[in-house]
């Protein structure tokens, strides 16, 4: 047997997501359940964790060879997606893209990588890949141009 890889895990984090979208557990397991269902996934169970008193929660989805399983921070908007599976038919890439159009995040942080990587070295680096919103990169534009403007132009000589 030739293994390249074991597996292939997505993991999301993302910023500034509807809170009533994030606030809502069984809405967010049928959600999980239903798109991972569409991707090919095979989902079997569904887990949920909140602890007492605390707004944070965990979803799982366990799937045929692999699972999807999110962490919400509804009153910061923040939530973390880990979507793992080792089937070929499977659509991990896609599942991400319509978690991540459901959630409608401001900005998005995705990282790619290949469980139990049997290749070379170089093939071990985790593959990155960020979004934001246009919104979300006007601000900061307009904040990075400030603080250059205020840097080099404002400068006094004497620095």
């Amino acid at each position: 047997m030739n293994l390249k890889s074991t597996g292939k895990l997505i993991a999301m984090d993302m910023y500034n997501c509807s809170t009533a979208l994030l606030d809502d557990a069984d809405k967010v397991a049928w959600t999980l359940e239903d798109k991972a269902k569409a991707c090919n996934m095979s989902p079997r169970k569904i887990i949920m964790d909140r602890e007492e008193g605390s707004k944070e929660f965990s979803v799982g989805v366990s799937c045929k060879q692999g699972h999807v399983l999110m962490h919400l921070y509804p009153e910061i908007g923040f939530g973390t997606i880990d979507i793992f599976t080792r089937r070929e038919d499977a659509e991990p890439d896609r599942l991400a893209r319509q978690l991540r159009e459901y959630f409608n995040p401001d900005k998005t942080k995705v990282t790619y990588l290949n469980r139990g990587d049997f290749g070379s070295l170089a093939d071990m680096k985790p593959r990155r890949h960020r979004n934001t919103t246009a919104m979300r990169r006007m601000r900061n534009f307009g904040n990075n141009m400030g603080r250059t403007f205020t840097r080099i132009i404002l400068k006094p000589k004497s620095m």
